[in-house]
């Protein structure tokens, strides 16, 4: 019998004081020229591309394919520039948690984040953690999610052996946004009070477990209970 664990990355596995919102904003010039600080936008739970949809219609444009895909382009590009002078912390408890888990056989790692594929490796490499996820859904592939935790968890299961299913799945994330979407899969929700979100904060969204770091033993209880 199998479990799934799934990540978010932002809040959760590693914080990059603000370089992502940098490159973000560097993108957006580039492609759009617009000059946006994007003071305006909460990035804790959003999907890269519901950002730029929302940034598109606050400047009076229209979500376009071949804009979006210029943007994508140049998104990482602006990272990896950004990512050379800026800290990455690691969260407490994290590497321990992620080689661990990462180790088991009976434990397949994912990732469900609103990071667009390139940008989430760029941030893992920082962080030491590449490698270890064997199977992600991202912020590129859907603005919603939810459709990314459905995306990500369809391509978990199909992984598997024939005739193997998943005993527990678990989705680990900082925000009401991680909380619905392991909802939305069936999946236990644990939240971590690392990001933007008090433990109170998460359990009113209805975390099935709120810890203030992954260091807490609860953690790794609830994903082998």
């Amino acid at each position: 019998m199998m479990r799934a664990v799934f990540f978010d990355i932002d809040g959760t596995l590693l914080r990059m004081h603000g370089a992502g919102r940098r490159a973000f904003s560097a993108a957006i010039r580039d492609v759009y020229g617009w000059d946006d600080d994007l003071s305006h936008i909460n990035f804790a739970g959003a999907t890269d591309l519901d950002v730029l949809h929302r940034i598109i219609m606050k400047h009076g444009g229209v979500p376009e394919k071949a804009s979006t895909t210029r943007f994508f382009e140049a998104f990482p590009r602006r990272l990896e520039d950004f990512a050379k002078t800026s800290r990455c912390d690691v969260y407490p408890g994290v590497q321990e948690l992620v080689d661990l888990l990462a180790g088991r056989e009976d434990i397949m790692v994912g990732l469900i984040t609103g990071n667009i594929e390139a940008c989430a490796h760029i941030k893992l490499a920082c962080a030491g953690l590449h490698g270890r996820f064997v199977i992600g859904a991202y912020g590129h592939e859907h603005a919603d999610r939810n459709e990314i935790a459905m995306l990500a968890r369809k391509r978990m299961t199909d992984a598997l052996p024939n005739g193997q299913r998943f005993e527990k799945i678990i989705l680990i994330g900082d925000t009401p946004s991680d909380i619905r979407a392991a909802h939305a899969i069936s999946a236990g929700a644990i939240a971590v009070a690392t990001g933007h979100y008090s433990i109170d904060d998460l359990l009113q969204a209805n975390a099935d477990l709120a810890v203030d770091s992954l260091e807490d033993p609860r953690v790794m209880e609830m994903i082998l209970g």
